[in-house]
């Protein structure tokens, strides 16, 4: 026998002995400690921050930090909103005042009382510009001014042929034409500092979308558009954690009926998933607890989990039954389950740590958040694999539930009482 094999399998089978006396014990206080865990599930925020995608050290970082530091936030967004065509003076006019309360209400969250123009916050919004502002920059009169007249509308329309002819790039970003129906569109480039907490980053936009809202009501013909890439960071993980808990039931639910067509038993097909579940939830709460923001890697963790480990689970039951059909008790088969695929289980699981610990090394992010987090979650789905499932299976066997030796079988179900 190899080296500290023996010590292994007398640690198994003092495990099992331990299990097959005080099932109920061990179960109540896996249950406590998981769901303990599990109540920092609530306290679970996401990772907007694009820099904290990569490493502190990152050229990315020192880039985005000068951008951040200097140029007022590399958060860039846009509002778009319809414009006639002619463009008139009057719809600068009313772009004009649009942006004038995106620069003065739009405040951080949790500096002033209350939002609104004369808060004392700081400005959520460091630039806002549009094509009123290239306009109103050569105009002798303030676009208000000219709202209305024929004259106004006249200046008006030179200035945005000659800004279109001069300089065809800058036109064609500040007012665009839909190719799908021909319609104009002003577009309003936003800026706002990238560092900050997806909450903030949240109120932001929702404040945003308020002003555009009440400028451009949707009643009144096509509304605002609120959009870009500020916008699509902040609402990109939480929509990958609402597909992680969808495919992550999509992956229960197939993984249950295949197991309980496998296993003829829907019983030993729900036990097979509890010790491969409980992991999951036990690391996200952990993550509440601790505070770490939910990233793209984090996201991606509970449905790749758990097709990872219920392997063992399978491997673990086929050994149990097939040891209680020779006739076996259920402490033997324990015992016999926990020394042939309860020690290739801790094996194999320690093979596949050792490859997701390589991702650890990435520099990005996300991928690093992905290998430790499947390390853990593998290792929990271990000890799920080798205390909680044992438990189960040993509760089911005084109950006489779960058909634990398959359709015809025999098998003595003695097991020493708690």
């Amino acid at each position: 026998m190899a080296w500290g094999e023996t010590h292994l399998e007398r640690w198994l089978d003092g495990l099992v002995a331990r299990i097959v006396r005080h099932p109920l014990p061990i179960l109540l206080a896996a249950t406590v400690i998981v769901g303990t865990a599990v109540a920092g599930m609530a306290r679970l925020t996401v990772e907007t921050d694009f820099t904290r995608n990569f490493r502190p050290s990152s050229p990315t970082v020192a880039s985005y930090d000068m951008v951040e530091s200097r140029l007022g936030g590399a958060g860039i967004w846009d509002v778009l909103v319809p414009a006639p065509d002619p463009i008139d003076a009057a719809s600068l006019a009313r772009l004009g005042r649009l942006e004038t309360r995106l620069r003065q209400e739009v405040r951080l969250p949790g500096m002033s009382p209350e939002t609104g123009a004369g808060a004392s916050g700081a400005p959520g919004l460091t630039k806002v510009m549009s094509v009123g502002d290239v306009i109103a920059a050569v105009s002798p009169v303030p676009l208000e001014d000219l709202a209305g007249s024929q004259l106004g509308n006249w200046v008006v329309s030179r200035a945005v042929a000659l800004l279109e002819q001069q300089f065809p790039q800058l036109g064609r970003a500040l007012v665009g034409r839909d190719p799908a129906d021909g319609s104009t569109w002003f577009r309003v480039m936003l800026r706002a500092r990238e560092r900050q907490p997806a909450s903030a980053k949240r109120a932001l936009i929702a404040d945003v979308r308020r002003i555009v809202a009440e400028e451009y009501p949707a009643a009144q013909g096509p509304g605002g558009e609120v959009t870009g890439f500020f916008v699509l960071l902040a609402q990109l993980i939480d929509r990958m954690l609402a597909d992680q808990w969808f495919t992550f039931a999509i992956a229960a639910v197939g993984i249950f009926l295949l197991l309980s067509v496998a296993f003829a038993s829907p019983i030993l097909g729900a036990v097979a998933l509890v010790p491969n579940a409980l992991p999951i939830f036990f690391v996200l709460g952990l993550l509440g607890w601790f505070g770490e923001p939910v990233n793209m890697g984090t996201a991606m963790i509970a449905a790749v989990s758990m097709g990872l480990s219920v392997d063992s689970s399978i491997h673990y039951i086929t050994a149990f039954r097939r040891r209680l059909r020779t006739g076996g008790d259920i402490t033997a088969a324990l015992e016999t389950a926990h020394r042939t695929a309860g020690r290739a289980m801790i094996f194999s699981t320690l093979a596949l740590v050792v490859g997701f610990l390589s991702l650890t090394t990435s520099g990005f992010m996300p991928t690093v958040s992905f290998g430790w987090l499947s390390c853990l979650t593998l290792l929990g789905g271990l000890a799920g694999n080798l205390v909680v499932l044992p438990v189960l299976l040993a509760l089911l066997s005084r109950s006489g539930a779960g058909g634990l030796c398959g359709p015809g079988d025999a098998a003595t179900t003695r097991v020493p009482s708690a």
